[in-house]
């Protein structure tokens, strides 16, 4: 007799919960061998892409002594969300998403033993790091798409806040070994760079199924419409619409005591060192409560939480109108990190919207806008502070404004039959 239950609404096995609304566990992922080699190649890929940066940054730093050239080095990872990312969505449908991502990690690597040649001109090196940050878009569109193939329903959920904590822990692993290896030798790291983007590809190879694309070659249009399909869907899909615009806010509020670490710990009389230990305690409490709040957390509680939830973080920036001393700061970079817990179901809700074919462009398209935002924020915080408003007050304020612009994102929330009702549209027809 199977031990499968056949009622999803009956009990569940372990807790009591109705099949459909049982806590999920990590297993549940990680017992998955595609989606565990899936989830190994992106945290190799993200130590990758971070440890890239901090090792191009310090090579034009070492060559130039130049700070405008090595904060552009890095600021221009950026740049490709400004039109390109959107373009690069549309022809990422076009192909098989798997391999999209194999050809993605094998460009980088390419691109950055480049970067190896002796003597490189500094402006070389820029383009070379430019064409790197114009190949993540693609990527990234391609690893979402690739994923909710490999996953559905909440294992899908689970499985996006275990990417978003292994790309929080990747990023400070890269940064760290970035930093060492190119206080050292440079070229070093970025060898390690190449090799790491090369291991991703050949796991994604090994590992992943290939599915080849919905898209046929002869019901193909100019890439340009193409590209405009998506940002129309994006905008006229309410479901989608909405939450993309949750998902914008919600990261423009808690990039901010990250993105102005440095700020706030001049503001304090501190160094590197507390620059360092506000953006360290921004990314575990981020870390820690998105995977607590996935694994003991039911898919429907989840879900009626968000819109509570979403209030969290203009609450912790606010009370940066207090001027903290920097255990507060710290307090509230660690609430802003735990704040953003609620992305992994808001981004498993948007992937499970989003047709068969149409995922590159439309996570293209709300990418771009969410990188655009984070950017925005933090540049907007930045420019107060340059007029000489104390960092505390800014960020205390941009949490204020964000009581409202949350207010304005929930009271339009789509119900749970709209949501329902918009998964059912965008999947697959049943096989006969």
């Amino acid at each position: 007799m199977s031990n499968q239950n056949p009622n999803p609404t009956a009990p569940g096995p372990a807790d009591g919960a109705p099949q459909a609304d049982r806590r999920p566990r990590f297993a549940e992922v990680f017992g998955d061998r595609e989606a565990a080699g899936f989830l190994g190649a992106f945290c190799l890929s993200s130590a990758g892409a971070m440890l890239n940066r901090v090792a191009v940054t310090y090579l034009v730093w070492n060559e130039t002594n130049s700070s405008a050239l090595a904060a552009a080095t890095f600021a221009i990872s950026f740049a490709p969300y400004l039109g390109l990312a959107q373009v690069l969505g549309a022809i990422v449908d076009r192909y098989a998403y798997r391999s999209v991502m194999i050809v993605c990690d094998l460009l980088r690597a390419a691109l950055v033993a480049l970067l190896l040649v002796p003597g490189l001109p500094v402006p070389a090196m820029i383009a070379i790091v430019f064409a790197v940050a114009a190949v993540q878009p693609a990527y990234h569109a391609a690893r979402v798409a690739t994923l909710a193939q490999i996953l559905t329903g909440d294992r899908l959920s689970v499985a996006i806040a275990l990417t978003f904590s292994a790309s929080a822990t990747a990023q400070i692993i890269g940064y760290l070994a970035g930093g060492l290896l190119s206080a050292v030798d440079p070229y070093t790291a970025l060898a390690v760079n190449a090799g790491l983007f090369v291991v991703s590809a050949v796991a994604i190879a090994l590992l992943v199924r290939h599915r080849p694309t919905v898209n046929r070659r002869e019901e193909r249009r100019h890439v340009l419409a193409e590209t405009a399909d998506g940002l129309r869907m994006l905008r006229d899909n309410r479901v989608l619409r909405t939450v993309s615009v949750g998902v914008w806010g919600l990261f423009a509020l808690t990039a901010v005591p990250e993105g102005v670490a440095i700020l706030w710990a001049v503001h304090l009389g501190g160094d590197s060192r507390t620059q360092g230990a506000i953006m360290a305690v921004d990314a575990a409490g981020a870390v820690v409560a998105t995977l607590l709040f996935a694994r003991f957390v039911r898919p429907s509680v989840r879900e009626k939480l968000i819109r509570p939830l979403a209030f969290l973080a203009p609450a912790v920036l606010a009370t940066a109108l207090l001027d903290p001393p920097l255990a507060g700061v710290l307090l509230i970079a660690a609430g802003t990190g735990v704040a953003t817990m609620i992305m992994a179901p808001m981004n498993a809700t948007l992937a499970q919207c989003i047709p068969e074919g149409w995922r590159g462009r439309v996570v293209s398209a709300a990418n771009s806008g969410l990188q655009l935002c984070q950017g925005a924020a933090v540049a907007s915080v930045g420019l107060v502070v340059e007029f000489g408003v104390p960092v505390p007050y800014v960020v205390g304020a941009w949490g204020v404004i964000g009581f409202g612009f949350q207010y304005l994102v929930t009271r339009n929330w789509p119900t749970p039959d709209e949501i329902e009702a918009a998964k059912a549209s965008a999947a697959p027809p049943a096989a006969a």
